[in-house]
C-alpha cells in the first residue's frame, strides 16, 4: 500500500481523519458557545481521562470552532515549570492581535488591551509579551501581582469588550492538572466572577482523572463551576468507524477479521488505533487489508509504542521510582491498586513510599483515582513493564 496515501495519523493532539465517538462532547460545546453568545450563563467544561483518549484533539477542535466564530481564543499547555501568567499572556497576545485586525481598536477593546499589557508586565517588564499591541498599559488594572485578582480583572475587561463585539473569550487549558493550587484557584475565581456578571467568558480544560479533585481543593465551588466529562475509549461502533471510514475514502477495505483484531488490541483507545492502523496500512500489499497484515502491523505498532509512548515515560523515572512502578504493575496490572498492597509487596510502610509516589504523580506517570489507591495514567503500562522489566 502507498504510504503517502496512508490516512491514519498518530500523534499528540493530531486530529484523526475520522473523529468518531465524540459527537456528544462537540454538540455540548456548540450549545455552550451559543448560550454565551446569547447572553445566557453556562458552566465551563473539564475533560478528564487517561493518555491517548483524544482530550487534546477535542480541545483543538473546540479552538477551531471558536476561531471560526470570531472569538478571542487563548490555548495553553500547562507544565514544564512555566508560570500560567506567562502562558496565558503569550497566547492572548496572538489572539488580541488577531482581534484588532478583525474588529479594529474601539474604546472598549483598547481598554481591555491596556489591562492585558499591565497584566503581562508582571512577567515581562520589557513589554515583550504584548508586542504588536500599540496601546499603553493601564495602571491600577490587572497589575497587582496577585494572579487571582489580576486574572479576574483582565477577564472582566476582555469579556466585556468581546460582548460588545458579539463574541466571547475562551481559555483552553491542556494538562490542567499541572497548574499549581494558586493557579487553579485563579482560573476558577475568574470564571466564577465572569459567570456572575453574565459575561461571555469560559474555561474549557483537559487533564488526568485527578483534575476534578485538584480543582475542588483549590476552590470549593469548582465542583459546581464546571461540567466534568470523563473521556474514555471508543465503543465498538465508533472504533470501527475510525478504522474503516478513512480507508474507504481511499478506496481500501479491511476484512472483518483484520478489523476485529485491531479493535481488540487497541481496546478502543484512539491513539493506539491510529498507531496500529498506520503500521498495518504500510505493511499491507493490497486491498483488502487482511488478518496477516494486521498481525504484522500490530507487531510493528507495539514496538513503536514501546519506544515512544511507554519507553520515554519509563526513562523519566529514577531507580527508586521504577521499583514503585514495577510493584504497581505486579499488584493489580493496569487497574487501580491499593497503596497499602503496593507497600506490602515491597515490604515497606505506605508512608515510606510517599515521596516516590508523589514524585511519580507530579511526573504524570501515576494518579490517585481515590484515596488510598494508585493507577497508571497511560493504558497498557503494566503490560509494557511485564514485557520489558519483569522476569
Amino acid at each position: 500500500m502507498d504510504p503517502v496515501r496512508n490516512p491514519y495519523s498518530p500523534g499528540a493532539g493530531v486530529r484523526p481523519p475520522e473523529l468518531a465517538g465524540r459527537a456528544s462532547e462537540l454538540d455540548r460545546f456548540d450549545v455552550l458557545l451559543g448560550r454565551l453568545e446569547a447572553g445566557r450563563s453556562d458552566r465551563g467544561i473539564v475533560l478528564t481521562g487517561l493518555r491517548g483518549v483524544g482530550k487534546t484533539v477535542l480541545l483543538n477542535e473546540f479552538r477551531a470552532r471558536c476561531e471560526q466564530r470570531g472569538w478571542i481564543v487563548a490555548k495553553v499547555e500547562a507544565g514544564g515549570g512555566r508560570a500560567f501568567r506567562r502562558l496565558v499572556s503569550q497566547s492572548l497576545n496572538q489572539a488580541l492581535r488577531s482581534a484588532t485586525g478583525r474588529y479594529g481598536i474601539g474604546p472598549k477593546l483598547r481598554a481591555a488591551i491596556a489591562a492585558f499589557k499591565a497584566f503581562t508586565l508582571r512577567v515581562a517588564p520589557d513589554g515583550s509579551l504584548a508586542l504588536g499591541l500599540d496601546v499603553d498599559p493601564r495602571s491600577g488594572r490587572a497589575d497587582t501581582g496577585d494572579l487571582e485578582l489580576d486574572l479576574t480583572e483582565l477577564v472582566i475587561d476582555l469579556a466585556g469588550s468581546a460582548s460588545d463585539l458579539g463574541v466571547g473569550v475562551i481559555v483552553l487549558v491542556d494538562e490542567m492538572q499541572d497548574l499549581d493550587g494558586a493557579e487553579l484557584a485563579a482560573v476558577a475565581a475568574a470564571s466564577h466572577e465572569a459567570g456572575q456578571r453574565g459575561l461571555p467568558f469560559v474555561v474549557v480544560a483537559a487533564g488526568l482523572p485527578s483534575l476534578p479533585v485538584a480543582l475542588t481543593e483549590a476552590k470549593s465551588y469548582a465542583e459546581r463551576l464546571f461540567e466534568y466529562r470523563r473521556i474514555g475509549p471508543l465503543d465498538g461502533e465508533a472504533a470501527q468507524a475510525a478504522l474503516v471510514v478513512p480507508a474507504a475514502a481511499q478506496g481500501v477495505d479491511w476484512t472483518p477479521e483484520a478489523v476485529d483484531r485491531l479493535l481488540g488490541v487497541s481496546a478502543g483507545y484512539p491513539y493506539f488505533l491510529q498507531v496500529f492502523a498506520k503500521e498495518t496500512w504500510d505493511f499491507a500489499g493490497a486491498s483488502p487489508i487482511d488478518d496477516d497484515d494486521a498481525g504484522v502491523g500490530i507487531e510493528a505498532g507495539t514496538a513503536d509504542l514501546d519506544v515512544g509512548f511507554y519507553g520515554t515515560r519509563w526513562e523519566r523515572a529514577t531507580a527508586a521510582q521504577r521499583t514503585y512502578l514495577r510493584a504497581v504493575a505486579e499488584t493489580n496490572g493496569d487497574r487501580p491498586a491499593s497503596t497499602a498492597d503496593v507497600a506490602r509487596r515491597l515490604g515497606r510502610r505506605p508512608s515510606d513510599l510517599s515521596v516516590a509516589r508523589d514524585q511519580l504523580i507530579k511526573k504524570g506517570l501515576l494518579f490517585a483515582p481515590d484515596r488510598g489507591t494508585i493507577a497508571f495514567t497511560v493504558p497498557g503500562m503494566a503490560d509494557y513493564i511485564g514485557r520489558h522489566v519483569l522476569d
